[in-house]
């Protein structure tokens, strides 16, 4: 299906920002092949990694203090809730993966976790460095400990601290590291905090590709309201609509395009600079 203008200006703006790898005109054109709802796929998949800027409660758990790594570790912990509580942006202290490896074409040599972080897909834990100085690279310089935490829109719960073992898998015997098997008993006690015992549940799930299942069904509904109201974006009424619904003054001229803030679904009225929030996502 031929998209029209606006939908084709979205996807390349996605492309142009999503950090993809192999990081050449074979994967570009690759992207450029997709359909919209696959690259918003890719695009909301890599967002999910990052914790956009907004104001938040901060939850502090006992499993943070209680550690013996506090003391040391205290400052930069501070400094980084402290950030998250003014709603200051935290992008430099993500893994420098969610930096650059937004999205690979799959194949059977580099496997489907490639562009993916295992353990937010499955546990909904992000992680973040502790040492608050950015280099010029963007990133702040890097540390083995790191801190867990459970983000939604309104609140950063910061649930413990870990070294780098939590990210392997197995060791060389194929033993789950102390590390690993700590942070998945804390998750267990966190999804089953206030079930009755006996209780079913199924959380995190996620799809054979790697992604969470809730991403595809999200990406589909985004679509689906793009290309509905999409021949509206030239529309008088329906602009002055979104202004009403704002309460603000309708503007005498105005340029709507689609736009993406983190995971939220919008339109931005670039001559005016006014956005206007059509879905917004978990965080």
């Amino acid at each position: 299906m031929e998209e029209s203008t606006s939908i084709n200006n979205l996807k390349l703006k996605m492309i142009k920002e999503l950090p993809f790898f192999p990081n050449d005109k074979e994967t570009i054109n690759h992207l450029k092949a997709q359909n919209l709802n696959s690259v918003l796929i890719h695009y909301l998949h890599w967002k999910t990694r990052i914790v956009p800027p907004r104001t938040r409660k901060i939850i502090l758990s006992p499993n943070v203090t209680a550690d013996r790594r506090w003391n040391n570790l205290k400052s930069g912990i501070n400094g980084l809730l402290e950030k998250v509580k003014c709603g200051e942006d935290i992008y430099p202290y993500h893994s420098e993966k969610a930096h650059k490896k937004g999205y690979t074409p799959f194949n059977s040599d580099n496997g489907s976790w490639e562009d993916k972080d295992q353990l937010l897909n499955t546990t909904g834990f992000h992680h973040f460095h502790l040492d608050m100085s950015v280099q010029h690279t963007g990133l702040s310089e890097r540390t083995n400990d790191v801190l867990f935490a459970l983000v939604t829109r309104d609140t950063f719960h910061a649930i413990a601290i870990f070294n780098h073992d939590v990210f392997q898998s197995t060791n060389s015997d194929g033993v789950l590291s102390e590390e690993r098997q700590r942070m998945l008993v804390l998750h267990k006690n966190h999804v089953e905090q206030g079930l009755q015992s006996g209780s079913v549940y199924c959380a995190n799930r996620i799809m054979s590709s790697g992604h969470p299942s809730y991403l595809i069904p999200m990406c589909d509904l985004y679509a689906m309201v793009i290309r509905e109201h999409d021949c509206k974006l030239n529309d008088r009424l329906f602009i002055n609509n979104l202004y009403d619904k704002a309460n603000w003054q309708h503007p005498n001229k105005f340029k709507l395009e689609w736009h993406l803030d983190g995971l939220d679904l919008g339109l931005l009225d670039k001559r005016n600079m006014n956005q206007f929030n059509i879905y917004q996502g978990h965080m």
